[in-house]
């Protein structure tokens, strides 16, 4: 499917991912994320795709894969919480700090907990602009939202990305 077609279609498919998503997952707002990560797979795939039916196809797959994911998400994410706040307490207790290698870890899982923190759209979004080096057009007609929307949305992913670097080195 070349781009064009692809384009002619994405309000279509965007439609039927966020009805799968919305079935699947407790809030409009995480149907909306899964609806749009659902896109940015597609476009991944896009050229791969035979068809108008091949692809409504897919899109009812993939949202239906990434709505399950998300609610694993939110379960291990509590569960997590549960087992961190535990394991401080006992982390105060046990006395010397980590090794440097131990240190490494620890800023590795505190960034990719960061980057997780961010709503599913803003890290859509960061990663087309940054990863894939895609314009603001080009997501907004690949996302269904305006120009404005991505600038928005990419500023605000940046700004907390930014302060909480800033937070992480003032401590």
């Amino acid at each position: 499917m070349t781009r064009k077609e692809f384009e002619a279609i994405a309000a279509q498919l965007r439609a039927r991912a966020h009805g799968v998503a919305r079935q699947m997952l407790p809030s409009a707002e995480d149907a909306e994320d899964a609806a749009s990560d659902a896109m940015l797979r597609l476009w991944t795939l896009h050229d791969q795709l035979k068809d108008e039916g091949h692809a409504l196809k897919l899109a009812t797959v993939i949202a239906q894969r990434l709505s399950i994911d998300a609610s694993r998400r939110m379960k291990k994410a509590q569960t997590l919480f549960a087992d961190t706040k535990e394991g401080l307490s006992q982390t105060a207790a046990s006395g010397p700090g980590p090794s440097e290698h131990m240190e490494l870890q620890e800023e590795e899982k505190w960034l990719v907990g960061q980057m997780e923190k961010l709503p599913p759209r803003e890290l859509q979004v960061l990663k087309m602009r940054q990863m894939e080096h895609c314009s603001n057009e080009e997501i907004a007609r690949l996302l269904g939202i305006s120009e404005a929307s991505v600038r928005v949305v990419l500023s605000n992913a940046r700004r907390k990305l930014f302060n909480d670097i800033k937070m992480r080195f003032r401590q």
